[in-house]
């Protein structure tokens, strides 16, 4: 609990809430304008809108509760960059960056998307547990993109059975290894699990395991990379990096699917050594999820595609990886 009082000394002509922002710089926005507004700052004495100028000679009392302890469901708010990409009331979409993992796990107890959510949002959907509050799918951690929250328990159902029935588009770019054998085409088959490694996937032409299939399109091939765009039709975990792999294309950084380093020796001095440079500093894969299109919940059959630009570090790798390329 914090309670203090300010007293303003010269003629500043700022925002209320701006300026609580500059004093508080742990809470949001969003909140101190709750604050505000729930009368836990008074102003000579008076509620103020956020909105309100602050002049020479204004008293300020604050009463707020400001430490950010775990919630009730055990989930810690943590004040997290958020790129907010639309908002109504029943979805919010989220440009995640790479590098944030989605949800609380092993060696990942903090600095999580869902941390992040449940400090800048008060309603979340809990339908998959309170520690995943708002999250209807998921990203790998290394994956940047769009990601789509649900506030209620109705909307995270309403956005589950939309993946369900394949009716949500999205669009992946990647920068790959190699050479394509074909500009487009579409890459299907059944995934399992490797029995080597239960945390990878390898596409089988048995019956074993769950379908899967994307299509493809090479945007810009070079001689020894090319960038890539993927659909996946359906929604497997690790699909898009499964699918590169099994052409002998896998997706540059994946360590998993045998685009690490020891990718580059397969390639001649000069690429070999440019390649190993940039990937040891890059150390993750690069994929992107660009574009997403789905139907809003009560709007009569209205559909929303978004789409997130390609991150600049991505821009950066291929302009790198293309040195001495023609």
């Amino acid at each position: 609990m914090i309670k203090k009082t300010f007293q303003i000394n010269d003629s500043i002509n700022t925002r209320l809430d701006i300026y609580l922002s500059d004093l508080l710089e742990n809470e949001s926005r969003n909140k101190i304008k709750s604050y505000i507004k729930n009368s836990s700052v008074f102003v000579n004495g008076e509620s103020k809108k956020p909105s309100y100028l602050l002049q020479n000679g204004d008293t300020i009392d604050i009463s707020i509760e400001t430490e950010k302890s775990k919630d009730s469901n055990g989930l810690t708010p943590e004040n997290i960059d958020l790129n907010v990409l639309y908002e109504d009331e029943n979805i919010i979409a989220i440009d995640k960056p790479s590098g944030i993992v989605m949800h609380p796990g092993v060696n990942n107890e903090s600095g999580t998307l869902a941390n992040g959510l449940v400090y800048h949002f008060e309603s979340l959907s809990n339908v998959n547990g309170f520690d995943r509050q708002g999250i209807v799918h998921r990203l790998d951690a290394d994956t940047s993109g769009i990601v789509l929250i649900a506030k209620t328990n109705d909307s995270h159902k309403w956005l589950a059975e939309q993946f369900k029935n394949r009716t949500i588009k999205k669009v992946y770019y990647a920068i790959t290894w190699g050479k394509w054998r074909f500009k487009s085409g579409k890459i299907e088959g059944n995934m399992i699990r490797k029995k080597s490694d239960p945390t990878c996937f390898d596409l089988t032409l048995t019956d074993e395991g769950k379908y899967s299939k994307s299509t493809f399109r090479v945007l810009r091939q070079y001689l020894n990379f090319a960038c890539v765009e993927f659909k996946p039709h359906t929604g497997r975990t690790h699909q898009i990096r499964v699918h590169s792999s099994s052409l002998s294309n896998p997706i540059f950084g994946d360590n998993k699917y045998g685009g690490g380093l020891k990718k580059s020796n397969e390639y001649a001095s000069d690429f070999r050594r440019i390649s190993s440079n940039v990937i040891s500093r890059f150390n993750k894969h690069a994929l992107h999820s660009s574009s997403i299109e789905f139907e809003l919940m009560n709007s009569n059959g209205k559909r929303l595609k978004l789409n997130s630009p390609i991150p600049d570090e991505l821009i950066e790798l291929e302009k790198r990886l293309s040195v001495n390329e023609n």
